[in-house]
């Protein structure tokens, strides 16, 4: 229901009390001929308490239930949010990449021959710092299986387009067809979460 269903309802109940006051006050039951004695008073009372009762009831269930949908709309909104902003990190970080860079930035910090390259680590893992949240957005149920399908995708092939990048970066025809479908999926997933 919408928020004018309520003030609707709310509006009927005082107009309808308000009318019933009157009427008692100018006993109008009795100008017109009905005996009020016969009236059981505590049935009536009774009545106006449960009426009283199921109005606020209505009330609060519709303002709650306005309140949690909007709820799930912003962690929807956050969920969309975050995923773009991640993908708009993985091209920052592959573009930032560029031949000089590698070659007078990063190959000579390398080490080759170990199996901890720190600087391989992070330049893989700086775009999704934000993983932990998209992760509970996605147990919650905010984000659609095709989505976080992509999602892992496009993480998968920036992790390789990085490897690929600083270990074959004297040769161009190993990371390219990488980065062109990094690109790609990027764009494809960003026109998706726009629909």
């Amino acid at each position: 229901m919408k928020r004018v269903s309520v003030k609707k309802i709310s509006l009927i109940f005082i107009i309808v009390c308000i009318i019933l006051l009157i009427l008692d006050y100018i006993n109008l039951p009795n100008l017109m001929g009905f005996n009020m004695s016969n009236i059981n008073w505590n049935f009536f009372m009774g009545m106006i308490n449960i009426i009283i009762v199921i109005v606020l009831y209505l009330i609060t269930f519709i303002t709650l239930d306005q309140r949690t949908v909007q709820r799930e709309d912003n962690k929807n909104e956050i969920s969309i949010l975050l995923m773009k902003h991640c993908y708009q990190e993985c091209i920052e970080y592959a573009e930032l990449l560029d031949q000089k860079v590698v070659e007078k930035y990063i190959v000579p910090k390398m080490d080759f021959n170990s199996t901890d390259n720190t600087i391989i680590n992070n330049l893989r893992n700086a775009p999704f710092i934000n993983e932990t949240i998209i992760m509970d957005l996605v147990k919650d149920g905010q984000v659609e299986t095709k989505h976080i399908e992509e999602y892992l995708k496009i993480k998968g092939r920036y992790q390789s387009y990085i490897t690929m990048r600083i270990t074959f970066y004297d040769n161009e025809q190993y990371y390219q067809p990488v980065e062109y479908d990094l690109y790609n999926l990027i764009n494809n997933e960003v026109d998706n979460l726009d629909q």
